[in-house]
């Protein structure tokens, strides 16, 4: 089931309206023609914002939205404060914001995903890995078994991380970011694309390989 939610969902709104929300809505759409709940349309601070080509309704800014009964909210959004303050803002107006899993992604039964998690297709996470609230992996990245990722904190496309290693609340990882195993970072770190982190780093760091490892400071309000 892609919608990971207790309750019958009757239709799903997209929170966002950019390319993510596109790709987001393709996903959906899909199912929808398979028998999945339909798509109803898109929130979004932007008036009257919805993707391009999309024919669907733009329905209500995100703090004027509420959810009718049966219906969810997956949050396309790949920033991470966005993401962060959205989810928060949904959560106390009451929407369900249930864990969304492609159909081509590979899920552990003994994984654990929190609210609102988001996993794209060919993405694999491991027996016994974590995703806490919000977090999002990208088309094809991977889990290790007992890892753990932390809330709202968001794995572009191919990225790693290994067995028994974690990133803390509201990191991003770049494109074929890798974690080694056991290799644990802290929160609010980004980590450059094309990079292997092979040593743990404290909060708020930005990491980037340029023949050697370097980790920078991260100066990013608290």
């Amino acid at each position: 089931m892609p919608l990971r939610h207790p309750e019958p969902v009757s239709s799903v709104i997209i929170a966002g309206a950019g390319g993510f929300a596109l790709e987001i809505f393709d996903y959906l759409y899909e199912e929808s023609l398979a028998g999945g709940p339909a798509v109803a349309g898109f929130i979004d601070d932007t008036p009257g914002k919805v993707p391009e080509s999309v024919s669907l309704p733009h329905l209500a800014t995100v703090a004027d939205f509420r959810a009718a009964p049966g219906q969810a909210v997956v949050v396309a959004i790949g920033m991470v404060r966005a993401r962060r303050a959205v989810m928060a803002r949904l959560a106390a107006s009451g929407a369900a914001l249930p864990a969304y899993v492609h159909g081509a992604a590979i899920v552990s039964r003994q994984a654990r995903l929190g609210s609102g998690v988001l996993v794209c297709p060919f993405a694999i996470i491991n027996r016994n890995a974590v995703m806490e609230d919000g977090a999002l992996a990208g088309v094809h990245c991977s889990v290790g078994h007992g890892a753990r990722v932390g809330a709202y904190s968001v794995l572009s496309p191919f990225a790693a991380i290994n067995g028994d290693a974690s990133v803390g609340e509201g990191c991003f990882l770049g494109t074929r970011a890798t974690i080694y195993p056991r290799i644990h970072i802290g929160r609010d770190c980004v980590v450059d694309s094309h990079c292997g982190v092979r040593a743990n780093a404290p909060d708020r760091q930005m990491i980037s390989s340029r023949g050697t490892y370097q980790v920078n400071p991260l100066r990013l309000p608290a």
